[in-house]
C-alpha cells in the first residue's frame, strides 16, 4: 500500500513538474500509473495528451519530436519497454492494451540507392482504434490506421489500413481474419 500511495505522489509531482516546463504542450490527467524507469519527452514544439488512468510501465519510451502529437486515451496499458516516437501524430484510442516491447514509429529515413539514408524523414499518422490489443514486440509503422477492436499478433509489422474487429497473425506472410 506504501509502495502504490509513494508511486501516486510521484506521478501527481512528475505530472506537475512537466505542465510547468510544458503549458499548454502536456495536458495529462492526474491519476496515471506510469513507471518512474519510463520516459516521457518532448522536443521542439511536441505535445503530449493522455487521458484517465492509463498505466505506462517501466522502460517505455515516448517522445515527441518537432511537431509530433502524441494523444492516449483513458485506461490504456503499457507493458515494459514500449517506444512511441512522434514527429506528426501517433493518436491511440481508449482501453487499449500493448504488451511488451511495442514499437510505435509515425516516421521513418529518407533514402535512396544513390545517396543511401539521409537525416531527413517522412512522417504520416498513426491511428490505433479503441479497445485494441497490440501482442509483444509488434511494429506499428507510420500511415497505418488500425480499427477499434482489433489484434495484432506477437512480432508483426504492420502498415496501412486494418479495418475494425480484425485480427493480424504472423506467419510467413500476414494474415487478416475478420472477428465477424
Amino acid at each position: 500500500m506504501i509502495k502504490l500511495i509513494s508511486l501516486l505522489i510521484y506521478n501527481i509531482m512528475r505530472i506537475f513538474v512537466l505542465k510547468l516546463i510544458h503549458p499548454n504542450r502536456f495536458n495529462v490527467h492526474l491519476i496515471q500509473r506510469i513507471s518512474p524507469s519510463a520516459s516521457l519527452i518532448i522536443s521542439g514544439k511536441g505535445k503530449f495528451n493522455i487521458g484517465y488512468n492509463t498505466e505506462i510501465s517501466k522502460g517505455c519510451d515516448f517522445e515527441a519530436h518537432g511537431d509530433g502529437v502524441i494523444s492516449i486515451g483513458t485506461g490504456t496499458y503499457f507493458n515494459r519497454y514500449c517506444m512511441i516516437s512522434a514527429q506528426r501524430s501517433v493518436t491511440i484510442g481508449n482501453h487499449c492494451m500493448f504488451g511488451p516491447g511495442v514499437k510505435i514509429f509515425d516516421n521513418n529515413h529518407k533514402f535512396s540507392k544513390e545517396k543511401g539514408v539521409s537525416s531527413q524523414l517522412k512522417c504520416d499518422d498513426i491511428h490505433i482504434g479503441n479497445r485494441c490489443w497490440i501482442a509483444s514486440d509488434a511494429i506499428i509503422l507510420k500511415g497505418t490506421y488500425i480499427g477499434d477492436n482489433c489484434v495484432i499478433g506477437a512480432g508483426c509489422i504492420v502498415s496501412g489500413n486494418i479495418p475494425a474487429g480484425t485480427l493480424v497473425k504472423h506467419k510467413s506472410d500476414l494474415e487478416l481474419i475478420s472477428m465477424k
